[in-house]
C-alpha cells in the first residue's frame, strides 16, 4: 500500500550490522520439505538465499538471528544453540512458519 503511494518502504523495517563469524554459521542447506530446500550463501558481506527452483535473493538482518527479503514480504529466523551452531531456520511468510533443518554437507 505504502509503495502505491509513492512512500520509499525500504527504510521501515531497521538493518542492523552482522559480524562475518555469525554470517558463515547461517551458510549452507536447509530442508523445509523434501523438495522444498534454501541454500544460505554470501556475496562480501551480502546474504543470499535460494529456494529450490527460484533466484538467488538477499535477506537483511533486522537482528542477529533474524534476517528479511526485500522482493518479498517474508523474513526467515535461524536457530542457534548456546554453543553457537546454527539448527534450523524458519521461514515466516503469509502467516505462517516453515521450520528446516539444516541439512549437513
Amino acid at each position: 500500500m505504502l509503495k502505491t503511494l509513492g512512500v520509499d518502504t525500504s527504510e521501515l523495517l531497521p538493518e542492523i550490522s552482522v559480524d562475518s563469524e555469525t554470517l558463515d554459521s547461517y551458510l549452507g542447506r536447509y530442508a523445509l520439505s523434501p523438495n522444498f530446500v534454501l541454500t544460505v550463501t554470501r556475496e562480501g558481506k551480502q546474504l543470499m538465499v535460494q529456494a529450490t527452483g527460484q533466484s538467488n535473493f538477499p535477506v537483511f538482518p533486522r537482528a542477529k538471528h533474524r534476517f528479511y527479503y526485500k522482493v518479498v514480504q517474508a523474513e526467515l529466523l535461524f536457530s542457534v544453540t548456546d554453543d553457537g551452531k546454527v539448527e534450523s531456520v524458519t521461514l515466516l511468510q503469509n502467516g505462517q512458519e516453515m521450520p528446516g533443518k539444516k541439512l549437513e554437507d
